[in-house]
């Protein structure tokens, strides 16, 4: 089987995966480079309605195999409908799929914040955001919800500025366990392909 293209797509909590991976040489989320390639888009501030993000995120030259999405926080405001917000979430990963050729589209639980660096009701819209996403993402082929263990009972895996996970030279354990729930993402969703890959070469055969 041919190495797996994996691109990890989403805002700063991605280019900040990115940055730690590179500090601490674990680039390819520690998966093994004979099996996955990884790479990463991340900018700050991304909102699915900015046009950069199908511009130039959405866009690719070649065709990763598979896709973890990991948006939407920045698109929660007070006036958020929850139930659109996991369709048009939804929505991204129907066309990295039908439009895009992706094989597998992981999208990832949106991650809540401190109240004070975040509208009133933010974190009520982020549950229910995430019930939607799981209810819409299940019927679908190739298309998957992902809840980040560890990152739900209080607010100890945020930084001082109650958005960003902490990530300190003293305290790095909230990002490692992100890069680990990823990574775990990746791994557990593309046996799909494993599967496929296998059936395929026995019918060749």
């Amino acid at each position: 089987m041919s190495i797996l293209n994996v691109c990890v797509i989403g805002h700063s909590y991605i280019r900040r995966l990115r940055d730690y991976c590179m500090q601490t040489e674990t680039d390819n989320l520690n998966l093994d480079p004979g099996v996955f390639k990884v790479s990463f888009r991340g900018k700050g501030s991304l909102r699915l309605s900015k046009r950069v993000f199908r511009a130039e995120i959405l866009h690719f030259d070649s065709i990763p195999d598979v896709v973890v999405l990991q948006i939407g926080e920045n698109d929660t405001c007070e006036s958020t409908n929850s139930e659109k917000l996991a369709r048009d979430i939804i929505s991204v990963g129907q066309y990295l799929r039908d439009g895009v050729g992706v094989k597998v589209v992981i999208i990832g639980q949106l991650i809540r914040r401190m109240q004070f660096a975040s509208c009133q009701n933010f974190n009520v819209f982020v549950v229910q955001t995430n019930e939607h996403l799981k209810r819409f993402a299940e019927p679908l082929g190739g298309i998957y919800f992902w809840g980040h263990q560890g990152f739900w009972r209080d607010f100890h895996y945020l930084g001082p500025d109650g958005v960003h996970l902490l990530c300190t030279p003293a305290e790095d354990q909230p990002m490692r366990k992100f890069r680990r729930s990823i990574r775990n993402a990746v791994i557990l969703h593309s046996k799909v392909l494993s599967h496929y890959a296998t059936q395929k070469e026995s019918q060749e055969r």
